[in-house]
């Protein structure tokens, strides 16, 4: 079968047309839209609290390294490394590095606006008709549009302001490192403080277990009544539902703290029995001067935002006055390809534009009034946060004073508290004293007991709140 005979204008004519078309095809085969795909996050796999081993604990990052700004504050080695685990996998501390990163590209942008933009451009066009033929033309150049010159540092102020707000989010990253390390210490205790009332819970149960027991085979002896047994069975009733309060508030202590952690946590890296000096900090000087709290990564930010803010004011003050952009371009053009490189071929423009402008029905001034009191609210929010950092200060070594001298009061409560359930236990086997002295000798105990853990972890607490309102340093050149 014989194809049909294409005139060769009609083919000329096709040859753009196929050329459009296969560009329109292959600009639908590919995308540059990043695939979103399915975020994984470490879970359990269940909602119960179950032991996790050290093997299904995984980092991206060494959990020493990122916790070694803060190796200074903790003694204890399980902390250190909860820490280091939570910095490398906490979520949101993630989104704040993304947020630094995301201001060192504006900044970025900001500083390549300053210099001129040169673009090369090759093309070829080609036009025709049947009675005429076709004439193709060649080009090939290099410009650069629309280039301003800074006449009035407009350009540099926003350069400046990208560069302190960039200068702020890396302050900010830091203290959402900084909130994010009080807060794993603060929930690291907390869970040691909760194992420690679990434990004291249950050995009240133990005694309150062993009371009834006694009970019954009085009872059944006919040496106790049955007001004494139900009161025996009251108090043990009591203590085995404190023993499943504190459970479960040692799961959700748990739970809380594998949450800033990003991640479950092996029982090898829980708190023990004891933690009376996991957090020890060292001593923080008599006179700590007002000066040091300058060095918060809070005020820093707030600081770098305040400058911000000025260099807004510039910027908005320059945009009032006239703007000049060069625009230009040089290279060749032929009727032929080989052409291009021929003497004659060449050719270039030069365009500068000064733009003045006359009237805007007062846009530019209402902008710059919108900078200037923008940087009055920075301001004052600067201050304000500068007054509040002294209160927390402030607050927490008004506390520190005060909670040694109470846990030597509650250490020595605890001492009579069971001297006296010692006597009362005796003097009850012995018939000299009733049940009910046993009983409230086996309260007072469990109160001060309670009270006691209560100050260790408020003393341990106030550590971390210094540690944070300190800003992670005590001296000025710290």
């Amino acid at each position: 079968m014989n194809r049909p005979a294409i005139s060769p204008a009609l083919r000329t004519a096709l040859t753009p047309a196929a050329a459009l078309a296969m560009a329109l095809v292959l600009a639908g085969c590919g995308s540059l839209v990043p695939p979103v795909g399915s975020p994984q996050a470490p879970l359990r796999g269940d909602f119960r609290a179950g032991a996790v081993t050290a093997e299904a604990t995984r980092l991206d990052a060494d959990p020493a390294a990122a916790a070694s700004e803060w190796d200074g504050f903790f003694t204890d080695d399980r902390l250190r490394r909860v820490v280091g685990l939570a910095l490398a996998g906490n979520r949101s501390l993630r989104a704040s590095v993304a947020a630094v990163e995301r201001a060192r590209a504006q900044y970025g942008i900001s500083e390549a606006n300053r210099w001129p933009e040169l673009r090369g451009t090759a093309s070829t066009s080609q036009q025709g008709s049947d009675g005429s033929g076709t004439s193709r033309s060649y080009t090939a150049s290099l410009g650069v549009t629309a280039w301003e010159i800074d006449l009035f540092d407009r350009l540099g102020s926003l350069q400046g302001a990208a560069l302190a707000r960039f200068l702020a989010q890396q302050e900010t990253q830091r203290s959402a490192r900084l909130s994010l390390v009080a807060q794993v210490a603060d929930a690291w205790l907390t869970l040691a403080a909760e194992g420690q009332r679990l434990r004291l819970a249950e050995e009240l149960r133990l005694s309150q277990q062993q009371t009834l027991e006694l009970n019954e085979r009085q009872y059944r002896l006919g040496a106790a009544s049955g007001l004494q047994r139900a009161r025996a069975q009251t108090a043990y009733e009591a203590a085995r539902g404190e023993v499943a309060r504190s459970a479960a508030a040692v799961t959700q202590a748990r739970l809380v703290l594998e949450l800033l952690a990003g991640q479950p946590l092996p029982d090898a890296l829980l708190p023990g029995a004891q933690v009376d000096k996991t957090t020890a900090m060292p001593d923080i000087p008599a006179g700590l001067p007002a000066s040091v709290l300058l060095k918060r990564p809070d005020l820093r930010a707030a600081e770098q935002q305040l400058q911000a803010a000025a260099y807004d004011v510039g910027a908005a003050r320059a945009a009032r006055f006239p703007r000049l952009t060069l625009t230009a371009s040089a290279g060749l053009r032929s009727p032929e390809l080989d052409g291009l490189v021929r003497s004659g071929s060449g050719f270039w423009s030069l365009l500068p534009s000064l733009d003045v402008p006359l009237f805007d029905a007062g846009a530019r001034q209402a902008q710059v009034d919108v900078t200037e009191a923008t940087r009055r609210e920075v301001m004052a929010n600067y201050e304000a946060a500068l007054q509040s950092a002294f209160r927390e200060v402030a607050d927490a070594l008004a506390v520190r004073d005060g909670v040694a001298e109470r846990l030597d009061a509650q250490q020595a409560q605890v001492e009579a508290a069971e001297r006296s359930l010692n006597l009362a236990e005796q003097s009850y086997r012995l018939g000299a004293s009733s049940q009910l002295e046993l009983l409230d000798a086996q309260r007072q105990i469990a109160i001060a007991r309670q009270g006691l853990v209560a100050l260790r972890q408020t003393e341990q607490a106030n550590r971390v709140v210094l540690l944070r309102a300190l800003g992670g340093r005590w001296t000025e050149g710290g």
